[in-house]
């Protein structure tokens, strides 16, 4: 159940990740208003990094493997430091760090859909 949970967040992490590269692009071929959504994005980004985070720490618990939960922990200080670029407009390392930003949150969806549980050994009589 947990795995699922997992996945699903983690597809929205992903989905979310690809608009915040979207608007920022956007931003900066000089269309404004993209720069709202853009900063408005990278809270919702920051959030699910954050529910991906306490999933990973549940799974991690009853034996899960540790990158589901020390990946998404550096997505959240990645996505800090992300902000924190954003706001003062450091837009060189803002969008380099922003496309390490995207491999990690492509790998972390990728490991989260590519993981396989144990087989849970079956309790047959004879």
């Amino acid at each position: 159940m947990q795995i699922k949970q997992l996945r699903i967040v983690s597809t929205l992490l992903f989905a979310f990740a690809i608009a915040q590269a979207g608007l920022g692009s956007g931003y900066l071929d000089d269309i404004k208003p993209l720069l709202v959504a853009h900063a408005t994005n990278a809270f919702a980004v920051l959030v699910l990094a954050v529910i991906s985070t306490v999933l990973g720490y549940g799974f991690r618990r009853v034996g899960g493997p540790s990158w589901a939960f020390y990946l998404p922990l550096a997505l959240v200080v990645l996505a800090g430091v992300q902000m924190g670029l954003g706001f003062a407009e450091v837009k060189g390392t803002h969008v380099f760090v922003g496309v390490l930003y995207l491999c990690t949150v492509t790998t972390f969806c990728s490991y989260a859909w590519r993981h396989r549980p144990a087989p849970v050994p079956s309790s047959s009589t004879v």
